[in-house]
């Protein structure tokens, strides 16, 4: 018996009433159909997507839930289970604090967060879907330039250590979202929203592609131990809570906004003419920044 065939609008419409939602598995899936992974075809005009199980479990994935509405975040994802990053993670000199939490907890409305100095209270996570695939989250709702240097540089030394595909997140609500794409210590790819030739969708393809989930959720933080919290904590298969110390190198002394517009400034120097241009010079300072503190024994 052969698939039903819905509209891809039809098919985005079930990411939910969020037009944020939509958009992304609406641009989304017509490169997956391109890519193989579903099964598409054209009627009248109108592209069509298999209402099978593939799409189900595309409408599964993909970190678009979670970075709705952030002011800005760092994330990195490692495609190996979370006993093996782990293991490697305890081992690193910027772990200070490593805790076996199981769980996370459930989301709330007005949680606050309040940046610690010096330190990152992360969290290690494996979804119970998607256990190819670890994710440490940096920061959530807010960022500074030391973040894209530190998950960068964990994505490099991660993916060497363990030989396998890291990539390293972040958005800083000011120049958009970046991703960088390491494979056995050496840098891949690069993407951002600002890329003309694979557009915005290009970074959110890569989770989709890839069979990667990181779900809605927040770090609440303040006085005491930060909780991680998520929409639905039964999806989720492990989390472990950890502190990162921010490597003095890339300690970040001003607002990130200082540190953007004196980013600007070096572009107009170097006569970089376009935001893709500035994109790929800031991506190769802060991979510059990250293969240094990797390679150093002090990260």
């Amino acid at each position: 018996m052969g698939s039903d065939f819905i509209s891809v609008a039809e098919a985005a419409a079930r990411a939910g009433k969020e037009g944020f939602l939509q958009n992304v598995k609406q641009a989304v899936i017509p490169r997956l159909i391109e890519q193989g992974v579903l099964q598409g075809k054209k009627e009248k005009n109108t592209e069509l997507v298999a209402d099978d199980e593939s799409l189900a479990r595309v409408m599964q994935l993909g970190v678009d839930s979670f970075t709705y509405n952030q002011q800005g975040y760092s994330f990195l994802v490692v495609h190996a289970p979370i006993e093996e990053v782990a293991a490697k993670l305890k081992t690193r000199p910027c772990v200070g604090e490593y805790e076996e939490i199981a769980k996370p907890l459930k989301m709330e409305k007005d949680l606050g967060v309040q940046p610690y100095e010096g330190v990152r209270r992360a969290f290690l996570m494996q979804m119970r879907d998607t256990p190819e695939w670890t994710a440490l989250i940096n920061t959530v709702h807010w960022f500074q330039s030391c973040d894209a240097v530190i998950v960068t540089a964990l994505a490099l030394a991660l993916s060497k250590e363990l030989q396998t595909i890291a990539a390293a997140a972040w958005d800083d609500d000011f120049s958009g979202s970046s991703l960088i794409i390491c494979k056995n210590g050496e840098q891949t790819d690069s993407v951002s929203d600002e890329d003309e030739e694979r557009g915005w969708a290009g970074f959110y393809e890569f989770f989709y592609l890839n069979g990667i989930h990181v779900p809605e959720m927040f770090i609440a933080s303040g006085e005491g131990k930060a909780t991680l919290h998520v929409a639905d904590p039964s999806k989720v298969q492990r989390v472990d809570g950890i502190v990162v110390k921010v490597p003095d190198p890339a300690q970040s002394n001003v607002p990130h906004v200082f540190e953007k517009l004196g980013m600007m400034a070096e572009a107009m120097a170097e006569e970089l003419e376009d935001e893709e241009a500035f994109m790929a010079h800031m991506h190769g300072n802060i991979v510059g920044q990250a293969q240094a503190l990797a390679e150093s024994g002090k990260f």
